[in-house]
């Protein structure tokens, strides 16, 4: 009896666990500074209950090249800041931090923010899901 509560218990923990975390499809844009769009494509997303970010990015640049990246942040306060390394076309040490753009009284399933790089390098990433 005792052997089956325990494996009772242990798989309630482990869909409990699971159904914690969720993965999103993120539809993503990022653009320069003055708004002309450089690439496009998708972030997978995996979003765990304590506000932590990982995923992977899949995007196609304006000129026809593909590139990926990883994806690796948290959320606070609405404020969403992820770091973006391992960029295949060459952009290094990129922090994006997003927010919705929607006001108090509108709902938004979408985020808008700055990304910076090393090397002064900027762009705004807007984000759909």
């Amino acid at each position: 009896m005792t052997k089956t509560m325990m494996s009772v218990a242990a798989l309630l923990v482990a869909v409990s666990t699971s159904a914690l975390a969720s993965s999103q499809v993120w539809n993503v844009t990022e653009e320069g500074l003055g708004g002309v769009k450089t690439s496009q494509g998708t972030w997978i997303m995996n979003v765990d209950g304590s506000n932590k970010l990982s995923g992977h990015a899949e995007m196609q640049a304006d000129n026809g090249n593909t590139f990926t990246y990883n994806v690796d942040g948290s959320i606070n306060d609405s404020i969403y800041t992820v770091t973006i390394g391992k960029r295949t076309d060459g952009k290094n040490g990129c922090v994006w931090s997003g927010h919705s753009p929607a006001h108090a009284d509108q709902k938004s399933h979408g985020l808008i923010g700055e990304v910076q790089c090393d090397g002064n390098v900027r762009f705004l990433v807007r984000a759909g899901f």
